[in-house]
């Protein structure tokens, strides 16, 4: 007997935040710069990665989808120490940004290409689905910034009581596009968060990883969501 013929793909599903909208560093670095300490908005980007580095060590030795919530507490500490920020400005960093955010999402940046790629996709005839852990919000800022029309399906964790890596948020997803996991591909921007998540639902995931930066763990990685053509 032959080998199972693999099924075609049907859909592609994406992160929010750090995938298809990404922060808005410039408010950032002029919010975190201090008198004698300017800040620049490429550099407080790359230390992100940092947070991210923190964020995979704290899940994957946890092994625990519950220590998600601690795990972006780790995330924004290894973050704001990479920066250069010291740690009695911690706090006060953090409530600024969760103000900021409450304010207007602060993942509010749409990048070169990303309409683009989307026109592309949906031309393809592929179904499109966003995954986003976030806070019932995720919806209204795609529409905000044009990107829901392109989307068949958005799932919001707070929406839905599930959140990534919990595997069960992309179950949810793959029910309302009506595929299975052999289906559908994921990209996001944490491993520890969309990798594995995405994997433990038996999906395809890549990593979205802009600066090529992220080099503790080794996984398919793309730099930008236009490349998830490569994958078919």
């Amino acid at each position: 007997m032959g080998a199972k013929k693999e099924k075609k793909l049907k859909a592609l599903l994406f992160d929010f935040g750090g995938t298809l909208a990404f922060l808005d560093y410039d408010l950032l670095a002029r919010e975190f710069s201090r008198e004698g300490r300017k800040l620049d908005a490429l550099a407080l980007e790359h230390a992100e990665y940092a947070g991210r580095a923190a964020i995979d060590r704290h899940l994957m030795s946890e092994g625990n989808s519950r220590a998600t919530a601690a795990g972006y507490e780790h995330f924004f500490r290894g973050w704001m120490t990479a920066a250069g920020i010291p740690e009695e400005e911690f706090q006060e960093c953090a409530a600024r940004f969760g103000a900021l955010h409450r304010e207007a999402t602060l993942w509010r940046v749409v990048r070169p290409g990303i309409f683009e790629a989307l026109e592309a996709f949906k031309s393809a005839g592929y179904k499109l689905a966003i995954v986003s852990n976030a806070e019932g919000q995720v919806e209204a800022d795609a529409k905000r910034f044009g990107l829901a029309k392109y989307f068949d399906v958005i799932i919001d964790s707070h929406i839905v009581g599930v959140a990534k890596p919990d595997p069960r948020i992309f179950q949810i997803a793959l029910e309302r596009l009506g595929f299975g996991p052999d289906e559908v591909k994921f990209t996001g921007d944490i491993y520890s968060i969309d990798v594995e998540g995405a994997r433990a639902a038996g999906i395809e995931a890549r990593l979205i990883d802009q600066h090529r930066r992220y080099t503790w763990v080794d996984h398919a990685r793309i730099r930008h969501i236009s490349e998830l053509h490569r994958i078919d």
